[in-house]
């Protein structure tokens, strides 16, 4: 009979319970970490800051960071399970996901939370949103492109081509013209298709009530008639979405994800028990803060930006600056950054790094725009009393009188967390911002 894997687990950024004498097992699940499977959710892959886990000095414990999922893997011939849950609950992920990709998820929220098996939960998870991104792009159909062909007969097709038609006028009678016919974008199709087949193979994905949309879609790749052949990654980067199948892209993303799936710790055996599969918080959470605002936002006369930012061009120290979410109104502006770190108030859950990145977006806005506010939006993990947010709210930058500008740490209340408080605590967080409009 088969031990059971030893399980090391955890909530997101909260310490692994059963760590002690499994620090070297962690350690190694930290060292492998291209060797994970993360996929995900959006159009931007943020990895530059990524963190598995990490080592707290403070208290001496081993700390998840901002990945949710399962991975099963061999240390010294040991088995282990590491497993990062939600530090809010399935409830909340899946309230952020119904707002990012406009969704209902009613019919999963009852499965998985009769489910314990957080590999079958990413799985279904993963297989439930590529149908429904595949749903909401296939407005037009599969993406195509127009391909010349060469017709030879008595008659024309399309346009003439004199030069060769020469021979064959001559040899047979006949003359040769081109025409441009739509076809299938290869790369895309092949894609999607791989990605259907490990879906509906390996995540479940026939047990999934399947839209008109989606299933229209994945007709059209199953007719395609495209070579089913290998896909390399230059293939992938080089895809080219013209302005009507630009849809098509995260759910093409998402299908790259999907079939890159490896074995985890670098075992190359594709019968072995390990594997990983992540997704990141930290990307859910800032996609969910855009939409939310966006939304909010929109009736005042506000727009969303995505601003990329370079300084210093042509400097050995130039930088790009990428802040996570500007709100535009004529010359005002409100700089957001999304953190999705523990926010208790306490002293260091305030990051330095944090701290200054944000003043210098706003600094930067500074010098020709009328900057309104801006900071730092965490999910918080204790209660946002009135007085709390007093302290977390600034008039001016750096608290001295000298510009108009409210600078802030705020996000949503996540503590004693039902449905119909996360709705509330919503709407107070959008309120609270929108008041901002007013100073």
């Amino acid at each position: 009979m088969t031990e059971s894997p030893i399980l090391i687990e955890a909530k997101d950024c909260f310490p692994f319970k059963n760590q002690e004498g499994n620090g070297e097992a962690i350690q190694y699940f930290i060292s492998n970490q291209k060797e994970l499977n993360i996929f995900h959710l959006g159009n931007q892959q943020k990895s530059d800051d990524l963190e598995i886990a990490y080592f707290n000095t403070k208290d001496a414990k081993w700390y998840a960071g901002r990945l949710v999922g399962e991975a099963q893997f061999k240390y010294n011939e040991i088995d282990y399970k590491i497993v990062i849950k939600p530090r809010f609950g399935n409830l909340q992920l899946f309230r952020m996901l119904e707002e990012v990709f406009n969704i209902k998820l009613t019919h999963s929220k009852s499965n998985v939370n009769k489910q314990n098996d957080y590999q079958y939960l990413i799985k279904q998870l993963i297989a439930f949103l590529w149908l429904n991104l595949l749903s909401k792009a296939n407005k037009h159909g599969i993406p195509k492109h127009n391909k010349v062909r060469y017709y030879k007969g008595a008659t024309v097709r399309g346009r003439l081509d004199v030069r060769k038609s020469i021979i064959p006028l001559y040899v047979e009678e006949k003359i040769v013209s081109r025409y441009n016919e739509k076809v299938v974008d290869a790369n895309i199709s092949k894609i999607l298709l791989k990605a259907y087949r490990i879906l509906k193979s390996d995540y479940k994905l026939s047990s999934i009530k399947v839209s008109l949309g989606a299933k229209n879609a994945i007709e059209q790749i199953l007719t395609s008639n495209i070579r089913d052949t290998y896909i390399t990654e230059s293939d992938f980067t080089n895809i080219k979405y013209n302005d009507i199948y630009k849809s098509f892209k995260p759910v093409v993303d998402l299908s790259w994800d999907i079939i890159k799936k490896k074995n985890f710790g670098n075992n190359n055996d594709k019968n072995s028990d390990s594997f990983s599969f992540f997704i990141d918080m930290a990307e859910v959470w800032e996609i969910y803060l855009r939409s939310i605002l966006k939304r909010q936002f929109a009736k005042y006369g506000w727009k969303l930006r995505k601003d990329k930012i370079q300084t210093y061009k042509g400097k050995d120290f130039k930088r790009l600056l990428i802040p996570d979410i500007v709100l535009e109104r004529g010359n005002d502006v409100m700089v957001w950054d999304a953190k999705y770190k523990r926010m208790e108030f306490d002293y260091f859950d305030y990051d330095r790094a944090d701290f200054f990145q944000i003043h210098t977006y706003l600094n930067y806005y500074h010098q020709n725009r009328n900057v309104i506010a801006g900071g730092l939006l965490y999910p918080l993990s204790k209660y946002f009393s009135p007085e709390r947010q007093f302290k977390n709210k600034s008039n001016s930058l750096f608290n001295q009188e000298t510009t108009n500008t409210s600078y802030l740490v705020d996000g949503i209340d996540y503590t004693n967390l039902t449905e119909e408080k996360v709705k509330n605590e919503e709407l107070n967080f959008l309120n609270r911002i929108a008041e901002l409009q007013k100073n």
